[in-house]
């Protein structure tokens, strides 16, 4: 009935359910966007105005330092000094000449270091056909610089010149400009573009943003554009934006009114390497703009991702509606979902209960029955993981009571032969020796033991074989054992077997010069003690054996010895863990345990 009542639409309360949703949720969000449409065009407003703002002081700042070294050059081009050198030269002595120059280049080295901006400082004489700059003292013929500001004689007052990729300020003796007067003498200052270049580009500091210097008129641009094009566009930008003042603002003498003649901004500025918003100034005093430009992006682009977000909400509000108002039908697909992800999480291993049904509803039985069969699997579960766990633990102590019985052989066997040789004194050593053996392996039932204990243990071991083989005969030599791996914990006797191992099958043959050498050595997180002998007993087809018996995990094999302790290492660490063999430095066999550091 359910399905026929999803097949006829009108009769049933979904479609009324969404339209009557959508209904209060769509002015909301008119709302919503309208609200972030106002708030973007008054943030986009507020950057365009403060973009201008900083335009202006820098453009203020500028034009500041030049009318400081324009007044510098108007102080200067007046000087006593100029006009005796450039007049009456000819009338001076060598010594009246030298003080001069050297006057005049001092007071040229005082106006290039009063701004930052001021590359060098040139005083062109023309009457005497001779050029004084910061750079040299004095030249034979006038510069090639002078070619740039030499138009100055025909204008009054001060200039600016861009000539071959550099920018100069110049000012002309007074009257030079007057009818028929003869060219005498001007001061010009070469404008350190790199440095204005860098000044420019860390206008705003940060990635990508950047400020030029436009002069339509002359046809320049200072700022580190790459490209052409780039030059081409802050030109076509500033034509448009930061027009020609009229000609009629312009005053008789030729320069323009100090007051900017117009300026533009949230303006958008398309470069080789992407869309800036720009904001210009142009400078009523020396004619150039002033613009600066930064990434689109960087200023508007987290208005964009507001406006994304906003639709994204609204989108997705939409769907929840839809998806609310559908799943009312859902009563039946609900629960079979969630007992398909019951039975995934089951397959996952996750045997947890599912909660159940509202009491009325129909699947109530197959919840509770669910429920019912995960809790019989963590039983089932915990019981053959509980019977592997004694499992592994009554081979473990199967394993350990081998050792004690094995070694109690050997030792009575030694005291036998000493007692019956009436060696009273190693009896007495023996004894002791061997009384603090098998106190160590007696006297708890603990299964594990600190590294520092077992290998003093060990000691005790090589001192009672030290009895019965002589040391000219058999040498131990230990290793230092690292202090911070001393409180290992390790599982008892796992390092005694693997020497009495070297005794009896490596050196018990030898009657001279046999050595046993117990090293310890961190790896990799791991502790590796290496039990090396000397022995000439051991053939490559016994190694090989030998490696073949550790590797195996045969249950019908016997574990005794090396194999014993073999496999109580890899039971208590785990198969990464255990002995390894090969042929040692000393010739005989290299036994390596490998045991983990900082194991509880």
């Amino acid at each position: 009935m359910a399905l026929l009542a999803w097949r006829r639409p009108t009769s049933t309360i979904f479609p009324r359910l969404v339209i009557a949703l959508l209904m209060v949720i769509a002015p909301l969000y008119g709302i919503g966007l309208e609200m972030n449409k106002l708030g973007e065009t008054s943030v986009r407003e507020e950057l365009s105005t403060s973009l201008q703002t900083r335009v202006d002081f820098y453009l203020q700042s500028l034009d500041t330092e030049n009318v400081h070294l324009f007044s510098l050059l108007q102080q200067y081009i007046v000087d006593k000094d100029l006009q005796r050198l450039a007049f009456v030269s000819h009338t001076m002595s060598i010594a009246e000449w030298a003080d001069t120059v050297t006057q005049i280049q001092n007071k040229l080295q005082i106006i290039k270091s009063s701004s930052l901006y001021v590359k060098s400082v040139s005083a062109h004489i023309a009457t005497i056909g001779r050029t004084l700059s910061t750079e040299k003292t004095i030249s034979d013929l006038l510069d090639d610089d002078f070619k740039a500001v030499e138009p100055v004689f025909k204008l009054k007052g001060p200039r600016t010149y861009y000539w071959e990729g550099r920018l100069f300020l110049a000012v002309a003796y007074p009257g030079s400009d007057l009818p028929g007067m003869k060219q005498t003498f001007l001061l010009s200052i070469e404008l350190n573009l790199d440095v204005m270049k860098t000044a420019l580009q860390s206008f705003f500091g940060q990635a990508g943003a950047g400020a030029a210097l436009v002069q339509t008129e002359q046809g320049w641009v200072v700022a580190a554009i790459q490209s052409a094009g780039d030059t081409a566009r802050l030109q076509n930008y500033v034509r448009l934006h930061s027009p020609l003042p009229d000609p009629e603002a312009v005053d008789a003498a030729g320069s323009a009114p100090e007051e900017p003649a117009s300026s533009g901004s949230d303006s958008k500025l398309q470069l080789d390497n992407g869309v800036f918003m720009a904001a210009c100034q142009r400078s009523g005093m020396l004619g150039y703009t002033l613009i600066a430009f930064v990434p689109q992006e960087k200023m508007l682009g987290p208005l964009a991702k507001y406006r994304t977000m906003l639709w994204l909400l609204s989108i997705l509000s939409f769907f929840v509606v839809l998806v609310h108002s559908y799943w009312i039908y859902r009563l039946i697909h609900k629960p079979l979902q969630r007992m398909i992800a019951a039975f995934r999480k089951v397959e996952a291993g996750n045997l947890e209960p599912v909660p159940l049904p509202r009491p009325n509803n129909e699947f109530l039985y197959l919840f509770e029955r669910f429920n019912m069969m995960t809790e019989k699997l963590k039983v089932l579960i915990h019981e053959v993981y509980e019977q592997n766990i004694r499992a592994k633990s009554s081979e473990l102590k199967q394993l350990q009571s081998q050792i004690n019985p094995h070694f109690l052989y050997n030792t009575y066997f030694i005291l036998y032969r000493l007692a019956k040789m009436n060696d009273n004194e190693s009896v007495v050593r023996f004894s002791q020796h061997l009384g603090e053996y098998f106190q160590y392996i007696t006297r708890n039932a603990a299964e594990e033991a600190t590294l520092a204990a077992e290998c003093k243990h060990s000691r005790t071991y090589a001192e009672i074989q030290n009895i019965r083989f002589a040391k000219s005969r058999i040498r131990v030599d230990f290793g230092e054992l690292p202090d911070d791996c001393a409180g290992q914990r390790v599982p008892r006797l796992f390092l005694q077997p693997i020497i009495e191992n070297a005794y009896k099958y490596g050196l018990e043959e030898k009657r001279k010069n046999g050595r046993i050498d117990v090293s310890f050595e961190r790896r990799d997180g791991d502790l590796l003690i290496a039990v090396a002998d000397n022995g000439d007993q051991l053939s490559d087809e016994d190694l090989r054996r030998l490696g073949d018996r550790l590797a195996s995990r045969s249950k019908e094999m016997e574990y005794t010895g090396m194999l014993n302790v073999h496999r109580r290492l890899q039971i208590r660490f785990g198969d990464g863990y255990g002995i390894s063999v090969a042929r040692g430095e000393l010739g005989g066999l290299k036994v390596t345990i490998r045991l983990p550091l900082d194991t509880a």
